[in-house]
């Protein structure tokens, strides 16, 4: 059985690509991270150490002394429970020093590269996800209107932009207009700020960043996703295509159909 590694962050993401690495045979060791991974990721994996956001000498000491040289990322760390659990240890606090840039896809490739130079190769965290990987085209039977699709098609540019700056990668329109950004609070959070303001018939648009690294922090939603976007008010979600994860996807689709929420993924240009 091949061993392969997982460091978890938050959300059901972490869980949902233990399940399905299981099924194709991975034996996995995790780290996962305190008051971000949920404990349930216990229950999946029965080797997993316990470590503080910045601990990258303890990441790389567990997965060396288990035999690890491939692992994979899965589920991110929020930015404003960086700031509450952030506890480095002496390789961690070396690593930041040495970073110019806090950036969420810098900090992240730079924990690539020091994990790879201790001989751990990063593997990308769709492996073994394939198919809840978005595909293109309208994924629910409910269509997007024309005015939907109008807000659709530009927001989906105003995302991408957005993203390449390294804000967010979530925005929230109606009528051609932007009502709200995701910045530190993160997607559900901002439908509900961006639901307060546009009342009901808004467009969630949630996007990869141009120079998104799938082997970490790809862009994914879930059942919560819907359930936020419909309590709010909203009646499209807009993803990109190949590279958004739909997380329980069978489920999401199903909620999106109940709820009369338009699902649909664009591709990049």
């Amino acid at each position: 059985m091949k061993k392969l590694g997982l460091i978890a962050g938050n959300g059901k993401f972490p869980l949902i690509f233990a399940e399905q690495a299981r099924r194709e045979g991975f034996s996995l060791v995790a780290v996962a991270h305190r008051g971000e991974t949920l404990r349930a990721i216990e229950e999946l994996i029965e080797d997993v150490t316990w470590i503080y956001v910045g601990q990258l000498g303890k990441i790389i000491r567990t997965f060396h002394r288990a035999g690890i040289t491939e692992a994979a990322m899965a589920g991110g760390i929020q930015k404003v429970k960086f700031l509450e659990n952030f506890r480095p240890d002496l390789r961690g606090a070396r690593f930041l020093a040495r970073m110019r840039s806090k950036d969420d896809d810098a900090l992240l490739r730079g924990v690539a590269e020091e994990l790879e130079s201790e001989g751990i190769k990063i593997l990308d965290s769709t492996l073994c996800l394939s198919q809840i990987v978005a595909s293109e085209g309208v994924l629910t039977k409910r269509s997007p209107k024309a005015t939907e699709w109008e807000d659709v098609r530009f927001g989906f540019g105003v995302a991408k932009e957005v993203g390449r700056l390294g804000i967010g990668q979530t925005i929230v329109v109606k009528k051609r207009m932007i009502v709200a950004v995701e910045a530190l609070e993160g997607t559900d959070a901002a439908i509900e700020r961006g639901g307060r303001l546009a009342r009901p018939g808004f467009v969630v648009v949630k996007v990869s960043k141009p120079q998104q690294d799938l082997r970490f922090d790809v862009p994914a939603v879930g059942v919560d996703t819907v359930r936020r976007l419909h309590e709010m008010g909203g009646t499209v979600l807009a993803v990109e295509a190949g590279k958004t994860i739909l997380l329980e996807k069978e489920a999401l689709l199903k909620e999106a159909e109940v709820l009369g929420i338009s699902v649909v993924a664009l591709p990049d240009g």
